[in-house]
């Protein structure tokens, strides 16, 4: 029951507005989703007496974000370089003052791309021509690729994926979410492009092969969030949403796709 009134919650505060609103709706959403999903991973894996090193991160998210809206590349890039130079000299101090180690500054520098800048990647991607479309594609793609390994591998599952991260992952379950994956990408691009044309569509052949990639992709964001919580030694990353634990638990498979997409895009059309 948590579960499902946590999904619910999900549904309403994000989902809808993501989808139903205007670029700005999406914006807002990133401004409290992606600081939040990175104050877990600081607050988890940096040190209690090297916070300041994650709190840097964590209020330099905010004009990072701004940038990607307004689509400024480069000043994202400065952004993100500044605040890995300040990030350095603090750690630094603190090393001296025996209060921060270098995995503390490895890993408040390494939060400013995962999950920062590669969640980022979703602005950019609303942002852009026929945004509101692959925004939906991508979710789409990487609910049936959850979704088809998850039922695959529960009936046909057989040989491990990845027993060291995930032991109920299996082969089978891979190919199923592949298969969901491609077919439900490739009947949301047709039925979309058939009553509200885009436009600038990309060819046919594209779009399955964009569906695999995104469901692979989806697959290495949820290995990697094990990963972290593996090294960590914690569930989950949070317990921010009643029954499905923090945020970053929840986007763990998208973080990789939107980046992905966005560029995938600029080739294909």
């Amino acid at each position: 029951m948590m579960r499902i009134f946590g999904a619910i919650i999900l549904l309403v505060i994000f989902a809808v507005p993501a989808v139903l609103g205007p670029p700005m709706a999406l914006f807002i959403i990133a401004l409290i989703v992606l600081p939040t999903c990175l104050y877990e991973l600081y607050r988890v894996g940096i040190g209690e007496n090297a916070k300041l090193l994650g709190w840097i991160g964590l209020v330099g998210s905010f004009p990072y974000l701004y940038t990607i809206y307004m689509h400024n590349t480069a000043l994202s890039f400065l952004l993100l370089c500044g605040l890995s130079l300040l990030i350095m000299a603090a750690g630094l101090f603190l090393f001296e003052k025996g209060r921060a180690t270098a995995m503390d500054i490895n890993l408040a520098i390494s939060g400013l791309i995962y999950p920062l800048a590669l969640l980022s990647f979703w602005v950019l991607l609303r942002n852009d021509i026929d945004g509101r479309f692959w925004m939906i594609f991508g979710v789409i793609c990487t609910f049936g690729a959850d979704t088809g390994a998850y039922y695959t591998g529960k009936t046909f599952g057989r040989h491990a994926l990845a027993p060291g991260l995930s032991p109920k992952k299996t082969v089978e379950g891979l190919y199923g979410g592949i298969a969901t994956s491609v077919i439900a990408g490739s009947l949301f691009y047709i039925l979309y492009n058939r009553f509200a044309p885009l436009e600038l569509p990309s060819p046919l052949w594209a779009v399955p092969i964009m569906a695999c990639a995104v469901s692979l992709l989806d697959l290495m964001g949820d290995l990697s969030a094990s990963l972290y919580k593996r090294q960590f030694g914690v569930k989950d990353m949070g317990n921010l949403i009643p029954g499905h634990g923090g945020m970053l638990d929840r986007m763990d498979g998208i973080i990789p796709v939107g980046i992905f997409l966005y560029f995938a895009i600029q080739v294909v059309r």
